[in-house]
């Protein structure tokens, strides 16, 4: 009688060099480029928010980016070293997003409209400059420049956005789940209380709960947009957080998988559906990660975040001149033509080399006895095969607050050299657009 075979999981299944979570960020992308490109161009009215590909392709952005962006913060240890990997990965990008559609992509709609760039420059309340300043710390301020782009066909419709990027907000989303995913290392949770996560996840759907059936009767807070879309979003990158967490425990099943798409479809038919689908739908992208055979793709050129950025002021631009009326074909090639070239030039001119500072010493009086420590420990030990995912101390006391990193003797297993370049670390699962 044949030994039974253990049973697979999301750690056993897990290469961090052979994985299709760069096929799924493009693809993602690519959903959003689509669904707001027929809403660019006047093509197709807007759907409704509960079953808009675009805003379900933001929750898979959010459930991927909370199982990689997690897996990340166990094996840097470091809260500054974690932080600088983030701040590099995200901002660099967006802003020269802003410098682009501020200079280059909104001008060109202004000289359109008026014939020459007087008065662009010097505009206000909403001028470039002010539109550079306002949004650099990733709130979206406000998204026109200029009171551009106007005469577009999304803008014509009743209550529709006068902005040349909305798609930017959710990146300040994100960047708020890097911090509390940055504070929950700092104090030893993600390893040694990984549980305190689920706690956070059930909270959230408890406030989901409440929202749900009792709305009248919530303090104001609550019932506001700010908390539905930090439950929302919350919601699903916790959900990617604690699947990496437990991915020793979770089994990796195409039955499971199949399962968890049926219950996400059932859950987009309860109202703002999204917190409730967090959990299922995590777990199919993360399956999908990794059983598809799509390794290679965006391995070497990641333009999933340029597609995210760029898409939708290039299909503002093409409208403004009407290349829409060409008819959608030619409006959606020439659209992809463009932020394709975009995506390229954001990736291998500053995205791609700004990458190439993780390894730079951080600034600040403590940043030198962190390094001696971290080549100290690489000095001092062995080499050995370990596994993809990072594992989980149970049980065991818990060390001072601040103190991210292993006691002596306990090793990590996964852990990543200084040096080497994690295939994971180039891209982050952010972007999407609200609806």
């Amino acid at each position: 009688m044949r030994p039974a075979q253990p049973r697979q999981t999301l750690e056993s299944a897990f290469d961090p060099r052979r994985n299709s979570f760069g096929f799924l960020r493009i693809g993602l992308a690519m959903v959003v480029f689509v669904q707001h490109g027929l809403a660019a161009g006047g093509f197709a009215s807007a759907p409704t928010a509960q079953y808009d590909p675009a805003v379900l392709a933001v929750d898979c952005f959010f459930a991927i980016s909370g199982f990689l962006i997690t897996r990340s913060r166990v094996q840097v240890r470091s809260t500054p070293r974690f932080l600088w990997h983030r701040f590099l990965r995200v901002l660099p990008g967006f802003w020269m997003c802003l410098v682009v559609v501020a200079m280059v992509v909104a001008p060109l709609g202004w000289l359109h409209e008026h014939r020459t760039l007087a008065g662009y420059f010097g505009s206000h309340p909403h001028g470039p400059f002010t539109y550079l300043i306002a949004n650099s710390l990733l709130v979206m301020r406000f998204y026109d420049i200029a009171g551009t782009p106007r005469q577009v066909p999304i803008a014509e419709v009743p209550g529709g956005p006068v902005a040349w990027d909305g798609s930017l907000w959710t990146l300040f989303w994100e960047a708020l789940c890097y911090l509390g995913i940055a504070a929950l290392g700092a104090y030893g949770l993600l390893r040694r209380r990984r549980a305190v996560v689920g706690g956070l996840t059930v909270a959230v759907w408890v406030v989901w709960v409440l929202r749900w059936l009792v709305p009248g009767r919530l303090p104001a807070l609550l019932a506001g947009d700010l908390v539905g879309a930090s439950v929302r979003l919350g919601s699903l990158f916790l959900a990617g957080a604690l699947l990496f967490l437990y991915a020793d425990r979770v089994p990796f099943s195409s039955r499971l998988a199949l399962l968890a798409v049926a219950l996400t479809a059932a859950g987009l038919l309860c109202p703002d559906g999204h917190t409730v689908i967090s959990l299922p739908l995590a777990y199919v992208c993360v399956w999908a990660a990794l059983r598809l055979p799509l390794w290679k793709i965006a391995a070497r050129n990641d333009l999933s975040y340029g597609t995210y950025i760029y898409s939708a002021p290039v299909q503002q631009l093409l409208a403004v001149y009407g290349l829409h009326r060409l008819g959608l074909v030619a409006y959606f090639l020439a659209c992809l033509a463009a932020t394709t070239l975009l995506a390229l030039a954001s990736w291998r001119l500053v995205e791609r080399p700004a990458l190439g500072l993780k390894n730079r010493s951080l600034p600040g009086p403590g940043s030198r006895a962190i390094f001696a420590r971290t080549r100290h420990r690489h000095r001092g030990s062995s080499v050995a095969r370990v596994s993809a995912i990072p594992a989980q101390r149970r049980g065991g006391g818990e060390r001072a607050a601040g103190a991210d990193e292993d006691p002596a003797g306990h090793a990590v297993v996964g852990k990543q050299q200084q040096g080497e370049q994690d295939p994971q670390e180039e891209g982050d699962a952010v972007g999407g657009q609200h609806r």
